[in-house]
């Protein structure tokens, strides 16, 4: 299969972002910390923690006055109508979790090429208790693959956005890997050090 991706963000998703962005912000009170760490250009992995549906327009939208972001999602939101036309508005990358899925590695490696911002969340699924989960070995593949730095990210307060009004989100100083992407150990140990930086946040 040929990962569903748009080569960049539709216009509709331009012209929309900015209006969300004030949107957010006037619902909820973000707070943005460390937004500095994020590189201004250049290809750059942004890896996050993940509870809740919320994170990623939230982790996009707090990201926005430096970076526009692109995502790795799961091959099943971009079935349900109109969640899927949003991804693809976003330039968002199909991943078939069910498998070794070559066509979304490839897919994230030239965005990454063309100097891009990549959004990944290590654990690869939503934790259910806000814990972390076990990494995947991805996130040093294509690391090391790349040479794109690593910026880890979280958010906290999204798993029950809904019923509050307090959310945060913090950017941390970037990592480098600089083992060998073909050593899953070695990209393993990478994945869990990223963690350790999101969770110290």
């Amino acid at each position: 299969m040929v990962a569903q991706e748009a080569e960049s963000p539709g216009g509709l998703h331009r012209g929309l972002t900015p209006w969300l962005r004030r949107c957010l912000l006037a619902l909820w009170r973000v707070e943005i910390a460390g937004l500095a760490h994020l590189p201004k250009t250049g290809p750059v992995i942004l890896a996050c923690n993940h509870v809740s549906n919320m994170d990623p327009p939230l982790l996009g939208l707090s990201a926005l006055p430096v970076r526009a972001c692109r995502f790795l999602a799961k091959v099943e939101l971009f079935r349900i109508p109109i969640v899927g036309w949003a991804l693809r508005q976003t330039g968002a990358i199909a991943l078939d979790r069910g498998r070794a899925d070559v066509a979304a590695v490839r897919a994230a490696l030239g965005a990454l090429a063309r100097g891009r911002c990549l959004v990944v969340f290590p654990e690869g699924t939503r934790s259910r208790d806000g814990r972390p989960g076990r990494p995947k070995a991805g996130i040093g593949f294509l690391a090391g693959r790349s040479g794109a730095p690593v910026v880890p990210a979280r958010v906290t307060g999204t798993e029950r956005w809904f019923l509050r009004r307090d959310l945060r989100v913090a950017f941390g100083a970037p990592l480098r890997f600089t083992g060998d992407p073909s050593d899953r150990k070695q990209c393993q140990d990478f994945a869990h050090l990223v963690m350790q930086a999101i969770f110290s946040l």
